[in-house]
């Protein structure tokens, strides 16, 4: 990683992978240089990391037992995100900070475009009308083998 001088905008950087990938170790593992060279990090997740879209988890978690359709599900994980970004991963970027995020939006094709059947074109208008023009700086995908 070369010496990039962070001013007015901060750093958003996510991290993909299925359960068990190793997402959390490597944020804490990223997490370490940045603040040993005076930046404040900020951590944090999806679906979650407010307290509004942590609520919005709770629900979709507890639809697995019920099982939303994969529109009700997307629609459920946009609302989330909207709440994150707007009052955590927004505004730390503003203030210069490094925003570390377990998951985001990469997660969302993933599981209910290719998984789920739902248009890409319908997720990617979504992002956009939803969400606008903040694309993460940088996506690290940690992909495990089975063998």
């Amino acid at each position: 990683m070369g010496h990039q001088k962070i001013d007015k905008k901060g750093l958003f950087i996510t991290f993909e992978g299925g359960e068990g990938a190793g997402k959390s170790t490597q944020i804490t593992k990223l997490r370490v240089p940045f603040e040993q060279k005076g930046y404040e990090v900020i951590r944090t997740r999806e679906p979650g990391g407010c307290p509004e879209a942590e609520q919005i988890r709770d629900l979709i978690l507890q639809s697995e037992q019920h099982h939303f359709d994969p529109l009700s599900e997307t629609l459920l994980l946009y609302a989330a995100r909207y709440e994150h970004v707007k009052k955590k991963i927004q505004p730390a970027l503003n203030a210069g900070k490094i925003v570390l995020c377990d998951r985001f939006a990469d997660s969302t094709l993933v599981y209910q475009g290719y998984a789920g059947g739902l248009s890409l074109s319908l997720l990617e208008k979504l992002y956009t009308l939803i969400i606008g023009d903040l694309k993460p700086d940088l996506t690290f995908v940690l992909d495990l083998s089975d063998h």
